[in-house]
């Protein structure tokens, strides 16, 4: 497929997670528009599943950390026929299927419930283990891989450390988890609250670790291909993404990489 046609569905993603934050007027938009182009290029290219029997016990699963970057779950589901228009209308309003942080919801595609940060991360690293022991148990026909998406925040919980490490040291090379790396985090810049080396640190851990530009459609899909290839470790793709990637002011100037899109409706400040 022609990289533009790539990048224009990618583009919708972002179109329609800014678009249910300014309906509901409030929201995270920014990571879920620097993320679009992995969840894009994930669920078209290489997630196994089958999007009129959600619940197949085979499937590939996906769990997502930061559950305030929702709408780009929620945006991804609906171009698969898992959610309507609608439904996304109604983002963060009392009873609505689409909260502001998802709630598990196997038939609608939803695997994890998440909240705090780290929580993602323990449950694929779990999830990971059961399909492990399902094979050893049953046999190899019952693989499947483990897909998990985390955050700047998401990586410095501790619960995280402790799931980290223990992937590593079970070497579970079924589980592949994206590190979105946009050095934005609530209120400032990531490096006004770490400055440790990420990359280091799970390789410290024994995963196999990939830094790529995530953004770039190719860079992604080539460390997704040698990710299902790898056969001894757990990896981290640690993609380093743009903050609200896309965004304009009303001048048509770049509004992107600003800490402002992390937690508030992008409004007048800026178009997509």
């Amino acid at each position: 497929m022609k990289k533009e046609i790539v990048n224009k569905a990618a583009d919708n993603i972002r179109i329609l997670a800014a678009a249910m934050v300014e309906k509901a007027k409030s929201g995270h938009p920014g990571g879920a528009m620097g993320g679009a182009d992995f969840i894009n290029i994930l669920y078209s290219e290489f997630l196994n599943w089958d999007p009129s029997d959600m619940s197949w016990h085979n499937r590939d699963r996906f769990f997502l950390d930061p559950g305030h970057m929702s709408p780009m779950l929620y945006s991804i589901l609906t171009l698969t026929g898992n959610f309507t228009l609608d439904e996304l209308k109604n983002f963060r309003q009392w009873g609505s299927p689409t909260p502001g942080h998802p709630e598990l919801d196997v038939k609608k595609g939803i695997e994890n419930t998440s909240g705090p940060l780290g929580q993602g991360h323990t449950m694929a690293v779990g999830a990971a283990i059961a399909e492990r022991f399902l094979c050893a148990r049953f046999g190899e026909w019952m693989a499947h891989k483990t897909f998990a998406f985390v955050s700047d925040g998401g990586v410095q919980e501790e619960i995280s450390q402790g799931a980290g490490r223990l992937a590593g040291f079970l070497g579970l090379h079924n589980l592949i988890m994206f590190y979105d790396s946009n050095d934005i985090q609530l209120s400032t810049e990531t490096k006004a609250v770490t400055c440790e080396n990420t990359a280091m640190k799970y390789e410290a851990w024994g995963w196999n670790v990939i830094s790529i530009n995530g953004n770039d459609a190719d860079e992604i899909r080539a460390a997704l291909i040698k990710a299902n290839e790898e056969k001894r470790r757990p990896t981290l793709i640690l993609g380093k993404t743009i903050m609200g990637k896309g965004a304009l002011d009303a001048s048509g100037n770049s509004f992107e990489r600003k800490t402002s899109t992390h937690g508030m409706p992008l409004g007048e400040r800026c178009i997509v």
